[in-house]
């Protein structure tokens, strides 16, 4: 009985929740962010740690541009709050590539996964990404599947790219 109350309640009164963090007037609270983010990088070491970063930083990206923001609005924003994800967990970005300066398959296997979470939004992103396909191209549901499926990789790939410094 105490179940069918609760449910009764739930559904005469909603609740209003938020995926990732609420943006208020004055955007992300970085601060915040960075104090209070915790990562329990002490159990699951940093490169899980760095891969949840990119997770939430690409997911930014992309619930920016789901909100309405100009993509490279939008990645402004997610770089700010992937940096204080990283710098309130003690985290540094450089020991996520290896050597040749691609990001280590481990951290770029977690992070797709991570990534993987905000699939959806982020085939509502893709019209709003791509800017301007070749002639007799269509931005169809499959073509934007296949985008929405290789976005994590290509958001890791920005990374690489200016590690490389190209």
């Amino acid at each position: 009985m105490k179940k069918l109350i609760a449910l009764t309640f739930f559904l005469i009164f909603p609740v209003t929740t938020f995926a990732g963090f609420p943006e208020g007037e004055s955007g992300y609270d970085l601060e915040k962010l960075e104090k209070s983010f915790r990562l329990p990088c002490d159990e699951i070491g940093n490169d899980e740690c760095i891969a949840r970063s990119f997770g939430v930083g690409a997911c930014t990206w992309i619930f920016g541009i789901t909100k309405g923001k100009d993509p490279s609005d939008a990645l402004r924003i997610a770089d700010q709050v992937l940096i204080a994800l990283l710098k309130g967990n003690n985290l540094d970005i450089n020991s996520a590539f290896n050597k040749e300066g691609f990001i280590k398959e481990n951290i770029k296997k977690e992070s797709t996964y991570r990534i993987n979470f905000c699939k959806e939004e982020t085939k509502l992103a893709i019209p709003k990404l791509i800017k301007k396909l070749p002639e007799g191209i269509e931005l169809d549901e499959e073509r934007i599947e296949n985008l929405a499926t290789v976005f994590p990789l290509q958001y890791l790939s920005m990374f690489e790219v200016m590690r490389k410094g190209k």
